[in-house]
């Protein structure tokens, strides 16, 4: 074997690398840490994640795909180069990439990532969307010709499809995911309890007590922070329940979203799905309660996978290997001549 070919989850909030044969080989935050002056990137993943929020002076940080978009091209490849080396070493075969793209994307947005991993190190670059790389991930064989609902749910944004024989029938994305719930509950916290705290310090919250739907035992959490009024550091008691109140208006505009594209999709596939279930993946997925939440506004039995969040990648690598199944619904590798490299 003269190198590797890669599967990569291009998240909001995570970079997950699987490789042919091996599974997922790297799984770090989408984040970079860089300096503001010369853009040049000076840390990448954990350590520019946890950076956040503390940044000395001249140092920012920064997630540079936003929403399976580049949102800051230099740094986007820059960090892509970074943890494509990490997993490639000094292998001096470029590899083949499928990476995941959202399904609402422009011809534009698609052209753009494929020159940033392409400048990153690849070969050559096969876009696959990522309610059908996540389907691929959860089991599902692309020449299955009953209908399937997947639902991802990263960092970024809701990624939402009816899939059928290894193609989409039905797709919509809802721009609220798990950044929005962090940034919501920074929003409560301040506006009840007067209290300031950071987007992760927001986010152990949602992961520790956060709930879709209202636990009958109800947690409590210590948030620490800042006294809006005085400036001094300050503690509260929060409890879950108040936290499922807080994070409601986001979760409805997902299920109303979910409820709208069912209404969309054909009598037979809505049969298959009622038979099948929902797939439920990403990061968020693992949000208390979620598919409870999903599974009550659509009347559905809904599925949640091992390790909900790497799903996408593994989808990608699933894709790698059947490409010649799914060429015919005009997947295709592009190179460097292909594509304008900026």
């Amino acid at each position: 074997m003269f190198g590797y070919d890669l599967g990569i989850d291009l998240g909001t909030g995570s970079i997950v690398i699987s490789v042919v044969g091996k599974g997922i080989v790297l799984d770090e935050p989408a984040y970079v840490a860089y300096d503001t002056e010369s853009e040049k990137v000076l840390y990448a993943g954990k350590r520019a994640y946890y950076l956040q929020g503390r940044e000395p002076v001249g140092v920012s940080v920064i997630q540079p795909i936003s929403e399976g978009v580049v949102s800051n091209y230099a740094l986007a490849e820059q960090m892509l180069s970074y943890f494509m080396d990490k997993v490639l070493k000094k292998n001096i075969f470029k590899p083949r990439v499928v990476a995941s793209v959202p399904s609402n994307s422009t011809d534009v947005e698609r052209r753009t990532l494929i020159s940033v991993i392409i400048t990153a190190g690849a070969r050559s670059v096969c876009l696959v969307e990522e309610p059908l790389c996540a389907a691929f991930g959860a089991g599902i064989d692309p020449l299955h010709p009953g209908g399937v609902f997947v639902i991802d749910s990263g960092a970024g944004a809701t990624d939402m499809a009816v899939i059928s024989q290894g193609s989409m029938s039905q797709s919509d994305m809802v721009t609220v995911a798990g950044d929005d719930f962090d940034r919501a509950i920074v929003k409560f916290l301040r506006d009840k309890y007067g209290l300031l705290v950071g987007l992760r310090t927001a986010e152990e919250i949602k992961k520790n007590i956060g709930c879709a739907v209202p636990r009958e035992n109800d947690v409590t959490m210590t948030a620490k922070g800042r006294n809006v009024l005085s400036g001094l550091p300050k503690s509260v008691e929060i409890t879950g329940n108040e936290i499922c109140e807080c994070l409601r208006p986001l979760l409805d505009k997902i299920t109303v979203a979910a409820r709208t594209m069912f209404e969309r999709t054909s009598p037979q596939l809505v049969a298959d799905i009622t038979n099948s279930g929902l797939i439920l993946t990403g990061g968020s997925a693992q949000l208390y309660g979620f598919d409870k939440l999903i599974s009550q506004t659509l009347s559905l039995d809904v599925i949640v996978p091992v390790r909900p969040n790497h799903c996408v990648s593994k989808g990608c690598e699933v894709a790698l290997k059947k490409l010649h199944i799914l060429d015919q619904y005009g997947y295709s590798f592009k190179t460097k001549e292909e594509v304008r490299i900026r």
